[in-house]
């Protein structure tokens, strides 16, 4: 077992030998992590400032289980790690929703998945005995910031392209199309919907410059400045930096105050200051979303 710091762990709650676990993340009440039957080398690693609720379940095979930064995984998951499954980071997925990874499971970044909603790589039911051909394990692919937004079904096999967006009680039984809207039992495309606006860079940073104060506004120790159209800088009293900008700032990388947020690559190197982690709780649910780089 490989526990990092600041983790906060139900005493209800097991954390098993073959559990890697990163810094800052939340794990609840009854949260169970076991092996699947027959796992010779089980491995569930978890990155940074994830929160996993009470009464989660997760099963890890030797293919492992992979969780990265800052997602919140609701009451009542289960995660069927038979084969490989990889939730990227920023993800969000809702009460009772099956993660089913027996075909192997890939999930992207920014992902949304509503409660009630059942993600499926597996099927079987007669017995192969008796000549029934209903039985298959295919992996399902979902890409970055695909949001189902509550009691969708995905079959088996099936890849959710980029920002596709499947609306509620939605059944997906063949692979999405990049940024189009789906609805309905089979799932078919709402041509006239679109969810998505283009915002150039210069709103993009008056809208962070906007949120940047209104976070500075609950808290008198933070300070904003915008020293140009594409820089502005937030500091605490205990001279940690966050700074935003569109040019790699190399100085800073060996620095522990001072993390970069690349609005134009949407990245940023993780320092875990508590201004980085505080400010990035506050935007990532819906505002903005970084990938961290390292």
């Amino acid at each position: 077992m490989n526990i990092g710091k600041n983790n906060t762990i139900s005493a209800t709650t097991l954390i098993p030998n073959f559990v890697e676990m990163g810094d800052f993340n939340r794990i609840g009440a009854n949260v169970t992590i076991q092996a699947v039957k027959g796992a010779k080398n089980p491995k569930l690693i978890i990155g940074d400032c994830n929160i996993i609720n009470d009464n989660v379940k997760i099963l890890v095979g030797d293919e492992g289980v992979f969780i990265k930064d800052w997602n919140v995984i609701h009451n009542n998951i289960f995660i069927i790690g038979e084969r490989k499954v990889e939730i990227g980071h920023n993800g969000w997925f809702g009460q009772h929703t099956i993660l089913d990874g027996s075909g192997g499971l890939s999930i992207g970044n920014g992902v949304r998945i509503g409660m009630y909603s059942q993600i499926w790589t597996h099927v079987a039911s007669g017995e192969q005995l008796e000549g029934c051909v209903l039985y298959a394990q295919r992996g399902t692919i979902i890409h970055d910031d695909v949001w189902l937004v509550g009691s969708c079904i995905v079959g088996s096999g099936i890849v959710l392209a980029k920002r596709s967006i499947c609306l509620i009680n939605s059944l997906l039984t063949k692979d999405t199309i990049e940024g189009k809207v789906y609805s309905g039992s089979p799932a078919k495309v709402m041509e006239k919907i679109n969810f998505y606006k283009k915002v150039d860079i210069a709103d993009k940073y008056n809208m962070m410059y906007n949120w940047a104060n209104e976070f500075a506004n609950s808290n008198q120790d933070i300070t904003v400045e915008r020293t140009s159209t594409e820089m502005i800088v937030i500091t605490n009293k205990l001279s940690e930096k966050i700074i935003f900008t569109s040019i790699d700032h190399l100085d800073t990388d060996l620095d522990p105050l001072v993390t970069v947020f690349n609005m134009q690559t949407k990245t940023f190197k993780k320092k875990k200051s508590i201004l980085e982690m505080e400010f990035y709780a506050f935007i990532y649910n819906n505002k903005a979303r970084f990938i961290p780089i390292n």
